[in-house]
């Protein structure tokens, strides 16, 4: 594993191949770069391929849980490695909330970044037992309780399944995120540290419009959390941007791109 340091923390990162042409990659929540290892299939020579480990996740730190994540903070690490990757333009991949960070670095850095592609992004709009990092301050208390004395939680999730409130996806998803003490742990503090990042839409689609990269979205067509309706504030005003639905669920979409990329 290769290092950015910062003052608040540090980022780890691979890098694979020596070409001109760079792609970056950010993982979902509760991965690491592994799991996104699989489009390394589709490199080519001329290009390089980053896997990053996002904050909390891998062999990425954070100095204090006590300190959020600031966007200008964000903007310092990225800029810090491309720097000591001699990067000057990039692609950018992102699946799930790498899908919201891959927004919020275009956010910051549009002028740098060659093309977006998204699988199934956060922050944009996606279902309340999804969005672990979008959970609003105000219910620091409650979130406390289910992570560190989940059982009482627990018991209301079946509760809802059985009534019908609530999918057997949503309750499976929610249950494997949540399901040991350090899984819980982790999504507490990725709540502390990243919940405080907003994207700011307005300028991202204006950005895009005045300036049009290829855009692509990648979505699973049986995916309980992000659906084309979600997302439609940010597709329907992004004119270049390419809307791609494959037959599969939310945990399957990163397999199916690779498989729909290497055929197409």
């Amino acid at each position: 594993m290769e290092f950015v340091k910062h003052p608040t923390g540090k980022l780890a990162y691979r890098s694979f191949g020596s070409g001109s042409e760079v792609w970056i990659f950010f993982h979902g929540y509760g991965q690491n770069y592994q799991d996104l290892l699989a489009f390394d299939k589709l490199r080519t020579p001329k290009q390089r391929f980053l896997f990053v480990d996002l904050i909390y996740h891998g062999q990425s730190s954070w100095n204090s849980s006590e300190k959020a994540l600031k966007k200008e903070e964000w903007k310092a690490i990225l800029l810090s490695l491309l720097q000591q990757e001699s990067i000057d333009t990039f692609h950018l991949v992102g699946y799930s909330m790498g899908g919201k960070f891959a927004l919020l670095s275009y956010e910051l850095l549009p002028e740098r970044i060659s093309s977006l592609s998204l699988l199934a992004p956060d922050g944009i709009k996606t279902g309340l037992w999804y969005s672990i990092s979008n959970y609003p301050n105000s219910i620091q208390p409650i979130f406390k309780q289910v992570v560190f004395r989940p059982q009482r939680f627990f018991t209301l999730v079946d509760g809802l399944k059985t009534t019908g409130l609530l999918q057997k996806s949503l309750v499976k998803f929610v249950k494997t995120q949540l399901e040991t003490r350090s899984k819980r742990a982790q999504a507490y503090l990725v709540w502390k540290v990243l919940g405080g990042i907003n994207l700011q839409l307005g300028t991202i689609i204006r950005q895009l419009r005045q300036r049009p990269i290829p855009v692509t979205v990648f979505l699973g067509e049986f995916d309980r959390m992000v659906s084309p309706k979600n997302l439609e504030r940010f597709t329907s005003k992004v004119p270049q941007l390419i809307l791609v639905q494959l037959p599969v669920g939310h945990g399957q979409l990163i397999a199916a791109t690779v498989s729909y990329l290497q055929q197409t």
